[in-house]
């Protein structure tokens, strides 16, 4: 067998725990032997493993790993861009592509336009707002982001192997500022066009990601805005559509990258 763990932090765990005992079910059948390690356990780990799946959202302890010469699925690199939005818009500026506006500081703000205010490192659609004023905002914590009115929804495209796997469309219910699903919004397999995929495939010349997804806001009028990475990202939309081979794929593409690391 070979050695593995998969981490998650303690908020996370409960609500994964059937992820977990399937991931650690397939992955058996595959040679893999993984163990669960919560994040305030990792400097603790002591046995002898050769690859990490760090579904815990800190990219520390991916360089940690990393430095130590554990393959970390996903790496560094796209563990900061999924955790902290404001380096991923970064990114995404050096590649010419478009997202919705993020101000810096009060001066830029609008006070005639709406203003969404999100965690930099939020997930889940856990704690957006439209900003009621201008008051008390915080730019070391929070991103504030204009507010697009011609949004029709969030498209998710899943990737593994640095691959587009499936698409899906997010559609949030009325009067709801977020289209996640554990929040109420509708799903849909989402058709992608050549131009969208022509989107990706700019995105990830310079990425690796071998389980994450990419979102987009889709506008009335055709156009694609990026959104955000999602480093750990879930598999609850796809299941729900009766999808059910991305587990199988991404231990598939794990077992591949560390077969020959015994």
């Amino acid at each position: 067998m070979i050695e593995g763990i998969v981490i998650y932090s303690r908020e996370d765990l409960n609500k994964n725990l059937s992820y977990i005992d399937w991931l650690i079910e397939e992955g058996k059948k595959r040679g893999l032997n993984i163990r669960l390690f919560l994040e305030d356990e990792i400097n603790e780990v002591c046995i002898d493993f050769l690859f990490a799946i760090n579904r815990s959202r800190n990219f520390n302890i991916t360089f940690k790993l990393e430095e130590e010469g554990v393959r970390v699925f996903n790496d560094y690199k796209f563990c900061i861009l999924g955790n902290d939005k404001l380096i991923a818009y970064d990114y995404i500026e050096t590649l010419g592509l478009n997202y919705a506006k993020v101000y810096s500081n009060l001066k830029e703000m609008d006070n005639n336009k709406k203003i969404i205010e999100k965690p930099k490192n939020g997930h889940g659609g856990i704690n957006i707002r439209i900003l009621d004023n201008l008051d008390n905002l915080d730019f070391s914590k929070n991103i504030y982001q204009e507010y697009i009115e011609d949004y029709i929804g969030d498209i998710r495209f899943y990737i593994i192997n640095n691959k587009i796997e499936h698409a899906v469309i997010r559609i949030p219910k009325e009067k709801s500022i977020v289209s996640n699903f554990t929040k109420g919004g509708s799903i849909e397999i989402f058709n992608y066009s050549y131009k969208e995929e022509e989107i990706i495939n700019k995105i990830l010349n310079n990425l690796n990601i071998d389980y994450g997804g990419i979102d987009f806001l889709l506008l009335k009028n055709g156009e694609v805005l990026f959104n955000e990475f999602e480093d750990a990202v879930g598999s609850r939309m796809l299941s729900h559509l009766g999808i059910n081979d991305t587990m199988e794929k991404f231990l598939n593409h794990i077992l591949n990258e560390v077969k020959g690391m015994e």
